[in-house]
């Protein structure tokens, strides 16, 4: 009994204590809930407020409909339709959708001080005055140092506009935190101009001074391609003239695309809203990337620059040098370059002066370079449209480059002219590199890149060169108006003079796996002779005259050309030779003719003529003449015959007469360089004993022979 009297007394003082516990709490409760909606009051928060910034000449206005309160983990309330505005004038520097202010505890029984600011889909203005200080939603940094402004702003998808001088931007989605207590920072925000660049930035600032700074940029350039830019380091922010200059620093800058990397230190650079000022600067930057073909090779792009004194002032960039040097390497070969000048940009121009470009060469080690050239000059223009002229030299030969561009929906139009003094095709007609006994012939990188140097892009190029060579041919005064595009390169007009002679025509290379190649070309009042040794190393015939080609071919190298040569040609030729052998000597004294039917070549001996004409057809390298003519004082000859490119062959039978009734039948054939005559001569005059009767069988036969040549179809005919 006494043990429940003394059991039930202990749970009696309990809950005693359990009930005041609570009624306490409750009391507290009570009187802090109290507290908080008396401090906390519609009327008590617009009084509060508009004291505190009557200072900075600017009122609260918020919807009193809407007002939330809480607790933890500071009392706080949530205000809605949030807006800052000059008690003169009634401009808005600031409106939200919400905003969210945090009191620290003290607020409940003393002043009120804000703990932080939470900011949700708010426009913010921001701009900067006469005296080079900014103000923020209405206030300058004094005024944010010396007022009751929270330590903690916290910002969600809000905008920033900002002004200065005649300049506006507006930053959206910015979020993020400044946290005057811990002194540091963590924004993002979004820039269209016109196009979307993301912007991040962070760190750690004492007063002035900015440590572990990283700022993060992420956009398009120009042409679509996306690229990002890091930078980090340390740097000092002057208020009065709001300018940041960084005392060290890292730059890189990547563009995926192109496999870009970029590299650079940015020591003492000067940041304000209006100017930059960049002392030297030295970059570093390399490229990987393949080339797009079926047998992918590895082109490795790699350089180096550096810019002296950059400033940007009154909208005005001035670079007063830059240097840029590079060198792309392929499995062919390598390409070096290097370019330095000045720059001067204003909105809608630039301008550049003192410019020099370098370009260099080498298909492979230990090869010749090609491609060298050295050019100066100046260039000027803008975005859509610009122009350059230069003077110099292309493989150590002077020349002048005249060329401009210009921009619009269909891709980029280039209208350039160009005047050398002398220029040599061999070295861009056939690579450099030994092929494998497995591989095909290798195209020049020129023919390689070419689809993709001129995608979008189109060229009208007007070429004057005054000594052009091309596959051993001499050209002189060459004029020629070219259209290049991604698809072919096209010469639409073409004049020159060679070999005493002139010329005029076009011609057209499409491209392809296996390059197509046509022109079309008139000879006038040329010598034959150099033009044949050079163009198809027959040297056997000199006068002359007129010549007229239509031809075609496939590939990259003569051998191909060779077996894919067709068209049409035509040569007439006055007061010329036929080399190798004196016709009208053996036709006046046949009875000298050897014995065994052979008449060999001697370069000494030439067939003299008044007249000289022959018309071939051309098919995968082999002509047909379905007409030759010759014709002198003493000698006329006619015949048939074929020719072989391929083998540099010749196979012809020829009726040779040194008038009256003499006539003689000759066969030419084996190399074109040195061709063999045959006769069977012993055959027709055999078991004839006077030299009338040789003659009149040497005539019978050569009647019947010259019927049988008629009546030969053209491809049987020898």
């Amino acid at each position: 009994m006494s043990k429940q009297l003394y059991s039930g007394k202990i749970w009696s003082k309990l809950w005693l204590k359990a009930l005041l516990f609570g009624l306490v709490l409750l009391a507290l409760w009570l009187g802090a809930s109290f507290g908080l909606s008396r401090l906390l009051s519609e009327a008590r928060i617009r009084q509060t407020a508009n004291q505190m910034l009557a200072a900075q000449g600017q009122q609260l206005n918020f919807d009193g409909r809407q007002i939330e309160r809480g607790w933890f983990p500071y009392p706080y309330v949530v205000l809605h339709q949030v807006g800052l505005s000059r008690t003169q004038g009634g401009s808005q520097t600031m409106n939200a959708e919400s905003a969210r202010l945090s009191f620290g505890w003290p607020s409940l029984w003393g002043d009120i001080s804000l703990h932080s600011l939470y900011l949700q889909r708010a426009s913010i203005s921001a701009q900067r005055l006469e005296n080079g200080q900014w103000e923020v939603a209405g206030f300058t940094a004094n005024q944010a140092e010396n007022s009751t402004l929270p330590r903690h702003i916290e910002l969600d998808d809000c905008s920033l506009r900002l002004q200065y001088g005649e300049q506006r931007q507006t930053l959206r989605q910015v979020s993020g935190f400044i946290d005057r207590a811990a002194e540091d920072f963590s924004l993002s925000a979004s820039l269209f101009i016109p196009q979307e660049y993301r912007i991040e930035a962070s760190g750690a600032y004492s007063g002035s001074h900015f440590e572990q700074l990283q700022a993060n940029l992420a956009g398009f350039l120009p042409n679509g391609q996306p690229f990002t830019a890091a930078w980090q380091g340390n740097a000092d922010y002057a208020a009065e003239q709001s300018r940041l200059n960084t005392k060290d620093g890292r730059l890189s800058i990547q563009v995926p695309a192109w496999s870009l990397n970029i590299d650079g230190n940015t020591r003492n650079w000067q940041f304000s809203p209006d100017s930059v000022v960049l002392p030297e600067t030295h970059i570093v930057f390399n490229v990987d990337s393949e080339n797009g073909q079926a047998a992918a090779e590895t082109v490795r792009h790699s350089g180096s620059g550096s810019i002296n004194k950059v400033s940007y002032q009154n909208r005005t960039l001035a670079i007063a040098g830059f240097q840029l040097s590079g060198a792309v390497e392929y499995e062919q070969g390598s390409s070096g370059y290097s370019a330095n000048g000045r720059l001067q940009a204003q909105p809608g121009h630039f301008q550049i002066d003192n410019l020099y470009l370098s370009t260099r060469h080498n298909a492979a080690p230990g090869s010749m370079p090609y491609l060298s050239g050295q050019w100066h000059g100046q260039a000027a223009g803008n975005s859509q449209n610009w122009k350059a002229e230069l003077r110099g030299s292309l493989d150590n030969n002077e020349g002048y480059l005249k060329i401009s561009g210009s921009l619009n929906e269909q891709g980029h139009n280039i209208e350039a002219a160009l005047n050398l003094s002398k220029l040599s095709l061999s070295s861009y007609l056939e690579t450099k590199r030994p092929a494998p006994a497995t591989e095909n012939t290798a195209a020049p990188l020129w023919l390689q890149y070419w689809p993709r140097a001129l995608r979008h892009r189109q060229i009208q190029l007007t070429l004057d060169i005054g000594t052009l060579e091309s596959s051993g041919l001499q050209i002189q005064n060459f004029h020629s108006t070219l259209h290049l595009d991604a698809d072919k390169l096209e010469a639409q007009t073409i004049k020159m003079q060679m070999y005493e002679g002139n010329a005029e025509g076009s011609a057209v290379l499409h491209h392809g796996s296996r390059p197509k190649w046509e022109t079309a070309i008139q000879f006038n009042n040329i010598q034959i002779k150099p033009l044949l040794q050079d163009a198809f190393r027959f040297n056997h015939l000199s006068g002359r005259g007129n010549a007229s080609f239509r031809l075609g071919a496939e590939g990259l190298k003569r051998s191909e050309w060779h077996t894919t040569l067709a068209g049409q040609g035509k040569i007439v030729l006055d007061n010329g030779a036929w080399q190798g052998i004196n016709l009208g000597k053996l036709l006046n004294k046949p009875e000298n003719l050897p014995a065994q039917n052979l008449i060999r070549y001697n370069a000494e001996s030439n067939t003299p003529f008044r007249h000289f004409s022959i018309e071939a057809n051309v098919e995968n390298g082999i002509g047909t003449t379905p007409s030759l003519s010759l014709q002198s004082d003493s000698l006329n000859l006619s015949g048939q015959g074929s020719f072989d490119i391929r083998t540099a062959t010749l196979n012809y039978a020829v009726l040779a007469s040194a008038g009256q009734d003499l006539w003689l039948p000759l066969k030419i054939n084996g190399s074109i360089s040195r061709p063999n005559f045959a006769l069977d001569y012993q055959r027709i005059t055999s078991n004839l004993q006077s030299p009338e009767q040789k003659q009149r069988a040497l005539q019978d036969v050569l009647q019947q022979q010259w019927q049988w040549i008629q009546k030969l179809p053209e491809n049987q005919q020898p």
